[in-house]
């Protein structure tokens, strides 16, 4: 039995969304340039994309993901590879520069709901880690409270995204 709930109305267009079996994954979509989609893109390279989570762990958590469907690392050429974590290090440096985090949480989704991720479709977490990321709500209520939108957030980011070219 589940003791504690969090309530995110935010989250009942995804979970309600209508699912084809031939629709493209949303990452693909989002490299396309589909405006149905929503999302936040800081940058968009020939290669890779650095997006905003629309449903972050916790303030300034963007995703690195390769333009292409790509399912799993062993999918990617050496150079690819080297591509994506060069962007996870800028990722990094941009958002050491506009948030000030403490530190960091990183972590790859390969495999679909296997691996925890929405989709089957290769990318990165960069989750910043601050001082003050547990606080009464977090601990006591077991819900994440975030200080700002995260509309807000992407155009704080935005002033630095130069750092990701």
């Amino acid at each position: 039995m589940i003791d504690n709930w969090m309530y995110a109305p935010e989250r009942l267009k995804w979970v309600t969304r209508p699912k084809k079996g031939s629709e493209k994954c949303v990452f693909c979509r989002i490299a396309e340039g589909d405006h149905d989609v929503e999302s936040l893109v800081l940058h968009h390279g020939k290669d890779f994309l650095v997006v905003m989570n629309l449903y972050p762990y916790n303030t300034g958590h963007v995703q690195v993901l390769p333009a292409r469907h790509v399912k799993s690392l062993e999918d990617l050429t050496d150079r690819e590879l080297s591509e994506m974590f060069i962007l996870v290090k800028k990722s990094v440096k941009m958002l050491k520069k506009a948030l000030k985090p403490l530190g960091f949480n990183i972590g790859i989704n390969q495999g679909g709901s296997a691996s925890g991720a929405s989709f089957e479709h290769l990318h990165v977490h960069i989750v910043p880690r601050f001082k003050t990321d547990f606080g009464f709500i977090d601990i006591i209520g077991a819900t994440k409270v975030l200080p700002e939108k995260v509309e807000d957030t992407f155009r704080r980011l935005r002033k630095h995204a130069k750092m990701l070219e």
